[in-house]
């Protein structure tokens, strides 16, 4: 969670009225880790420096399309749009084709999020009156309410061999982190502090959850095993830390801080030692996103007029923006074979689309028409 002081040109923002806190989960957003090495790799520097990516528009309605995630297999990209006019999650092909509405509900459906078989999708409804946790099948079949709580349960995370589900809740009166099985049973409070504890990651070994909480007084990132004890902070300094994620062979946590007076990327062993800053620009750092095969790290840099994805090295010498300079660009996910990255964007006053970004300059999506039809549930 950013501090009031941080201008965010994006906000996907969830009041709590009931305890008075302001929560922003969505900024910093989810990514699924792969496999392999943590190490700067010199063919994927110097790859970077010369690579020119096609960037290809998959949406173009009068509405916000938001919130792109992928699915494991690679084959499928879900999101949330309002464009049959309350915010419904669709699906869509990666190359953009065959959308169609899985939810098609009268309330407000968001944060999808896949299981690891790509086979079921969980997401957060206010469709019984306060917002719970669902799931439903890939083709939007067999919704059925996980939480059932009166309090609000948000932002879901599987755990990779999809045998549990993480989530915030304020059932306990502060934002606390829960788990439970797929099916909604053995829900458990994990963190008990009276604080606001939220970006949590599960550890690609599933043996610890790294977690943002403000006990301190800041926002600190915490490390504490998967079933809630020993939590403990690895940051450890007055700044606001946060957007904690791991890379693909647990070894390292990249995340975001301000410790120079501005936002700029860091990274540090999975224990929170050997902290070093990647980035040293004017510009604001965001949503760090690491590479499937964990060699790059995407990000948000945002500027006083524009926002842009750009990408660096593991040790920070090779730094590119890959988008231009004309518009918002926000939320970049990695497709889990490593070409391609979805994001959203927006030009001027115009609402939030997505596109997809071929990374070494591969065209195979189509742009989207206008007028193109959703298509109906298979």
């Amino acid at each position: 969670m950013r501090n009031s002081a941080k201008p965010i040109r994006f906000e996907r923002v969830l009041p709590i009225v009931s305890i008075g806190i302001v929560i922003m989960t969505a900024a910093c957003g989810m990514q699924r880790a792969s496999t392999d090495s943590s190490a700067p790799d010199a063919t994927i520097s110097g790859r970077i420096s010369r690579t020119t990516p096609v960037i290809v528009r998959l949406t173009t309605t009068q509405t916000d399309e938001e919130n792109p995630v992928w699915s494991p297999d690679g084959t499928l990209l879900a999101f949330e749009s309002s464009r049959d006019g309350n915010k419904e999650i669709y699906a869509m092909d990666a190359d953009g084709r065959h959308t169609r509405n899985l939810t098609q509900n009268a309330a407000n459906d968001d944060d999808p999020i896949w299981s690891p078989d790509s086979r079921q999708l969980l997401f957060v409804s206010n469709r019984d009156g306060n917002k719970e946790i669902y799931a439903m099948g890939l083709d939007g079949s067999d919704p059925r309410n996980l939480s059932q709580n009166a309090a609000n349960d948000r932002w879901p995370v599987w755990s990779y061999d999809g045998l549990k589900v993480m989530f915030i809740s304020d059932r306990s009166g502060s934002w606390d982190l829960f788990s439970m099985n797929p099916d909604g049973t053995e829900q458990r409070r994990l963190t008990t502090a009276a604080a606001v504890e939220d970006n949590q990651k599960w550890s690609p070994d599933m043996k610890h959850v790294a977690f943002v909480s403000n006990q301190s007084g800041n926002n600190e990132i915490y490390l504490m095993d998967g079933q809630g004890s020993a939590p403990r902070s690895l940051t450890r300094n007055a700044a606001e830390n946060t957007c904690p994620n791991w890379s693909p062979d647990g070894k390292h946590i990249a995340f975001i801080s301000n410790l120079t007076g501005n936002w700029e990327l860091y990274v540090m062993d999975a224990d929170g030692s050997h902290q070093r800053q990647l980035t040293r620009t004017p510009e604001e750092e965001d949503s760090p996103r690491w590479s499937p095969d964990g060699k790059m790290i995407a990000f948000v840099s945002k500027g006083e007029v524009s926002a842009n994805i750009s990408v660096v090295d593991l040790a920070g010498r090779i730094q590119k923006t890959m988008t231009d300079s004309v518009s918002e660009k926000e939320l970049p996910s990695w497709s889990p074979d490593g070409t391609r990255i979805s994001f959203i964007g927006k030009e001027g006053g115009g609402p939030w689309q997505i596109f997809l970004m071929h990374l070494w300059g591969t065209q195979q999506a189509k742009q989207a028409g206008p007028t193109e039809p959703v298509a109906a549930l298979p």
